[in-house]
């Protein structure tokens, strides 16, 4: 009865909230438009961060125990370790989790260009604690062939050390030698997206590379809507109707009690999650935290967030937007070398695809400002790609 009169209150004071009169037969929240911010202490329950550390790590354990074999695997053949992921799906999260397995591992992350040999000698040799300046790869390579202790390197987004132009894939190219002449004295682990693997696979053979190569596996369903709802723990939550819905379902709403509409409402709600989010956490979370439509005290009322169809690109537009897929963000100064466009064209374009929402700015340790994809368009501008580029990717 506690339950019901909570959830009888909630409805009470959601008709009050939208001017909605509890005498007539409407149900729930199909009338109210316009959304209400958000409270920030709401807001911070979705917030996207890579986890540290296992114990905090969920629904991984098979990822976890391939890589312990593909570390007990290195002890005998020396083969470094691919993974290949979304972004959004979880990748760094589990490889910064995974140092249990070697707690002396460095994480290399490059989430901004490397885009000259001596940054990326320096990024290795701080990494393995070397005070000794090298000019060349070959010269470090000579070094390392000497240290006696053996090493893991976590290197993240390896499609950070190219750009697409003329000979800009000798330093990736010098970096793959590298990693070959050094893999016994150094456990390689390297994770590139998925967008990337397939560029790099077509124009490089960048698999045969290594032998050993973990894809991440999606999050079952019941997975991500226990992590949902446990970020919506302490709330009260109410479904409302989508604005898209067919008469069948109408139909059905109208005739079921209001209890039995929130169940219904739930199913729903959580289907087009799973639609939507095809198994990727973060995708998942900004899909919920989107369609939070109000939150009043302890009550936060929900309703599918609809994601704008996209028919309109130009091919410019599509060509941009598989630069930044491809490397998996870019700078206006990099994308004017990629697509031998001019500044004020780059700009253009950014701006415009920014309005649109389909790309997001990033900061990175140097303040330099890239671009990324925005999540919740990832799907769908994949799909364009294959459509009218005729990218044949999985």
């Amino acid at each position: 009865m506690a339950i019901l009169d909570k959830f009888q209150n909630s409805i009470s004071f959601l008709y009050k909230l939208f001017d909605i009169d509890e005498k007539k037969e409407i149900s729930i929240i199909e009338e109210a438009e316009e959304k209400i911010q958000l409270p920030d202490e709401y807001l911070e329950r979705f917030t996207l961060y890579p986890i540290q550390n296992k114990d905090f790590l969920k629904n991984r354990d098979q990822e976890l125990k391939s890589l312990e074999l593909a570390y007990e695997n290195w002890k005998i053949v020396n083969s470094p370790l691919l993974v290949v992921n979304d972004p959004g799906e979880g990748g760094t999260s589990l490889l910064h989790a995974s140092t249990y397995i070697y707690p002396t591992a460095k994480i290399l992350e490059t989430n901004q260009a490397i885009d000259s040999y001596k940054k990326l000698i320096g990024l290795i040799t701080k990494a393995l604690q070397i005070e000794e300046e090298f000019k060349s790869l070959k010269d470090l390579e000579k070094h390392i062939s000497t240290l006696e202790d053996k090493n893991i390197i976590i290197l993240e987004n390896i499609e950070r050390l190219f750009i697409r132009r003329v000979r800009g894939f000798d330093l990736l190219e010098d970096f793959l030698l590298f990693l070959h002449a050094t893999k016994t004295k150094i456990y390689w682990i390297v994770s590139v997206n998925k967008y990337s693997f397939y560029y790099l696979n077509r124009v490089k053979y960048f698999s045969s590379h290594f032998p050993s190569i973990i894809h991440l596996n999606p999050i079952l369903n019941e997975q991500l809507k226990e992590e949902i709802l446990s970020r919506n723990n302490g709330y009260n939550m109410v479904f409302l109707k989508p604005n898209k819905i067919s008469k069948k379902i109408e139909k059905q709403l109208k005739k079921e009690s209001k209890e039995e509409r929130q169940i219904h409402l739930e199913k729903i709600f959580f289907k087009k999650l799973f639609n939507f989010s095809k198994g990727n956490i973060s995708k998942a979370i900004l899909f919920s935290r989107n369609s939070a439509y109000s939150v009043k005290g302890k009550t936060v009322f929900v309703k599918p967030t609809e994601i704008k169809v996209l028919d309109d690109l130009s091919l410019d537009d599509l060509f941009i937007l598989e630069a930044i897929f491809q490397h998996r963000s870019l700078s206006i100064k990099e994308l004017n070398i990629v697509l031998r466009n001019s500044d004020r064209q780059s700009r253009l374009s950014i701006e415009k695809l920014l309005e649109r929402q389909l790309i997001r700015p990033t900061t990175t340790i140097n303040k330099k400002v890239e671009y990324r994809i925005n999540l919740m368009y990832l799907d769908i501008l994949k799909e364009l790609l294959k459509e009218r580029l005729n990218r044949n990717f999985r």
